[in-house]
């Protein structure tokens, strides 16, 4: 599920500031991005967001910075002058004149050096508890996003349920027009040549066709699906996955509803309880 946690707090003359981004994904994925400061904890976050997340894909920012004093940098002359005598040389054998500025020299990496924070085990402990809290925050907007979609989830399935009610009343008269259609043809088929339709040809036939679209145990299997779909959204643990597959399971069935009735009316149900399908599969990729 997408959503947004942050977290502040202080340590000392330390801010702390964490941000959590989450985006669907199929399994968990973290990647973090840590302040120099606090560095060595950048392998322990994803063990954080394991005990909170199941699955997605999660981008942490972890920001510390001082406040109250700056914090000055310094010149570090050895890595300056390696600079200089090393450009010098190549300037030498290729005869030309250097021509520089003193800004420059500043900004090529490892002249400029800041005074970096000592990590001690309490400031790590603050990021600790920074990163859950930014989770905590993280998962208050996702429960109320889940409950916005749980609200979803039941009226979609309502939905489905209204057109499998219809599928149910409509199967028994797809047999007996048939049987009507049947007899028809045969009386005008026959009476051409001077026969007579018996009774039992015509009931061997719908009998033929009665089991051939048959749909009872997959609107059986759809019952049972729908209700467990229904029991997993009230849960509290994560069901992403069990849900993936009921949305599987619901296709089929109701797939094989469509290709066994062989009636149009029943067919445009089934592409309407489809197309509800589809849209519970988007959804079910939010869910963790």
């Amino acid at each position: 599920m997408t959503g947004h946690g942050q977290a502040s707090s202080r340590h000392g003359e330390v801010a702390i500031d964490v941000e959590i981004r989450t985006v669907n994904n199929r399994f968990l994925k973290v990647s973090a991005k840590v302040s120099d400061y606090a560095s060595s904890i950048e392998p322990q976050l994803e063990s954080i967001v394991r005990d909170y997340l199941k699955r997605g894909s999660v981008t942490i920012s972890v920001r510390i910075s001082h406040v109250g004093r700056n914090n000055a940098a310094t010149v570090n002359q050895q890595t300056l002058e390696s600079y200089l005598t090393q450009s010098q040389s190549v300037a030498s054998k290729l005869g030309i004149t250097l021509q520089y500025q003193l800004g420059d020299l500043l900004m090529l990496p490892g002249v400029l050096e800041t005074t970096k924070e000592s990590e001690d085990d309490a400031l790590l402990d603050s990021v600790r508890q920074t990163v859950k809290d930014a989770l905590d925050d993280l998962q208050s907007m996702r429960k109320k996003e889940g409950a916005a979609m749980a609200a979803q989830f039941i009226a979609s399935l309502n939905q489905i349920d209204v057109h499998k009610q219809s599928i149910e009343s409509r199967a028994p008269l797809v047999v007996a027009e048939y049987r009507t259609k049947l007899e028809q043809r045969l009386r005008t088929s026959l009476a051409t040549l001077g026969h007579e339709t018996t009774e039992i040809d015509l009931l061997r036939e719908t009998l033929i066709h009665a089991d051939r679209c048959d749909i009872s145990e997959e609107i059986t299997r759809l019952n049972s699906h729908l209700a467990q779909f229904r029991d997993l959204i009230g849960t509290e643990e994560s069901q992403g996955r069990r849900l993936d597959f009921l949305i599987q399971e619901l296709f089929r069935e109701t797939n094989t509803i469509g290709s066994k009735a062989n009636d149009s009316q029943i067919s445009q149900w089934v592409v309407s309880i489809k197309t509800t399908i589809e849209q519970i599969r988007e959804l079910v990729q939010n869910v963790e």
